[in-house]
């Protein structure tokens, strides 16, 4: 099984519509059998911008690919995410 890390904006946003965005493609993703990791997940709501993509990042290089949502060009954690993964080969699907 492969493992999709997803990536979009989330700073700034209401948490409700993020919840919602990230649980769509989620949902998509698994029905496809993937396993899917989701930024908000691996983050608690107390963290500051910095550990908070320090730690995204680290997750996810232990995927096997990026799929970006839509809104990724508004994200400076999703561009950094997406530069990451181009410098080191990772595949990425863009929605």
């Amino acid at each position: 099984m492969r493992t999709a890390y997803v990536a979009g904006k989330i700073t700034g946003l209401p948490k409700a519509h993020v919840q919602q965005k990230f649980n769509v493609i989620t949902d998509k993703l698994t029905g496809m059998g993937y396993n899917v990791v989701n930024p908000r997940a691996v983050n608690d709501n107390e963290s500051n911008w910095d550990d908070a993509v320090r730690a995204d990042i680290k997750t996810m290089l232990e995927c096997d690919e990026v799929h970006l949502l839509p809104d990724w060009q508004e994200s400076r954690g999703a561009q950094l995410e997406r530069d990451i993964a181009v410098r080191l080969g990772m595949q990425i699907v863009y929605h």
